[in-house]
């Protein structure tokens, strides 16, 4: 008995220094998630600092010591380069300290899918990297932000987040940056997977992983912080029955080394495009085709000869994914072919696995 009891003992010892030992670390971006209500309605993104966010929350402590950095106080409309560029430096410091076991990013929720898959890109594999937001500010008197944070707290703090790239956190739900979408401008439970399911979900304060990470430790990303400069120079062209071919060449004429056409059905656009979008892709241009529908595949040589025109399909990339993986690809100095295999792997690595899976693909 008493030996049952020392090991019962040792057995709790060893599972607080564990717990003693984690350590996350939260980027704080501002957003809906710090928002502060106005004296007649409304409220304004990011006006509370994260300290005030996570001393609201007692009881985030027992998952793992926390850090913090307020990395920017925005509403997530005016995410931008300099924040991105800010953010990646907080990231990847964190990832390199030996101290830190995880991140977590609060974020708003406007961008936070474009600022998840980003990351996603640029840090694939390794320790676990949460996005959290919120749909109700701060101080709502049934604010979600709270039990956002430490949901996101507790992934974070499972070992089964690791080598999984961003993954975003929001009632409940764990979504992996890939294949996440906001589809309700209010609801709490406004993100939703578009092809496959949910990443997991946490119940009862467990969490709990549909699928193991499919993703080797050792993934390194093609990408660094360089290549974020580059998103200003794709742009995205949503195509609209009625719209005279004047108004398509006019806009053309305004766009940069690369362009995501937003179209319809399976990356559609009206036929009188096609004379200019061949001028656009003969001077220099990238074209890539993707839909404003939120679901499914943008399937290449359906309706649009993708090898004559020299187009890419997204596959499964909504018009702004597309436009993120299409500007980090453009100081590689890929030929369509190869953008096209680097769109079909789901993390285009340095790696000889992805090599492989892209080589399938031709």
């Amino acid at each position: 008995m008493i030996k049952l009891l020392l090991a019962m003992a040792l057995v709790s010892i060893l599972g607080a220094n564990a717990a003693a030992q984690e350590h996350i670390q939260i980027l704080a971006t501002g957003g809906t998630i710090a928002g502060k209500s106005l004296p007649s309605s409304g409220y304004t993104s990011g006006a509370l600092p994260i300290d005030t966010l996570i001393a609201a929350i007692p009881e985030i402590e027992g998952y793992a010591k926390i850090s913090w950095q307020q990395v920017a106080s925005i509403g997530s409309q005016d995410m931008n380069i300099s924040v991105w560029k800010n953010l990646y430096r907080a990231i990847d410091k964190a990832k390199k300290d030996e101290k830190i076991t995880a991140i977590v990013v609060t974020h708003g929720t406007d961008t936070l899918v474009d600022s998840a898959f980003l990351f996603d890109l640029l840090f694939p594999s390794g320790k676990p990297l949460i996005f959290v937001g919120a749909m109700r500010p701060a101080d709502h008197r049934s604010a979600d932000g709270p039990q956002n944070l430490l949901d996101a707290v507790a992934v974070a703090a499972s070992a089964e987040a690791s080598h999984r790239g961003a993954l975003i956190v929001m009632d409940s739900n764990i979504l992996e940056a890939r294949n996440a979408f906001k589809q309700h401008t209010e609801s709490l439970g406004t993100f939703k997977p578009t092809n496959g399911g949910f990443a997991g979900e946490l119940v009862k304060n467990e969490v709990v992983f549909f699928h193991p990470p499919v993703r080797g430790n050792d993934a390194e990303s093609l990408f660094g912080i360089a290549d974020i400069d580059r998103i200003a120079d794709v742009s995205v062209m949503a195509v609209y029955p009625a719209l005279s071919s004047q108004h398509y060449k006019d806009a053309l004429a305004l766009v940069g080394k690369g362009l995501v056409i937003a179209g319809v059905g399976n990356g559609n656009f009206p036929s009188s495009m096609h004379g200019y979008l061949t001028q656009y892709v003969d001077a220099g241009g990238i074209v890539v085709r993707a839909s404003q529908v939120p679901m499914g595949h943008v399937s290449r040589n359906i309706e649009v000869d993708d090898d004559r025109l020299g187009s890419v399909a997204s596959l499964g990339l909504s018009p702004p994914k597309a436009r993120i993986l299409l500007a980090l690809l453009l100081n590689k100095n890929m030929p369509p072919r190869q953008l096209q295999n680097a769109f079909s792997c789901q993390i285009p690595t340095a790696t000889k696995t992805c090599g492989e899976a892209q080589r399938a693909t031709k």
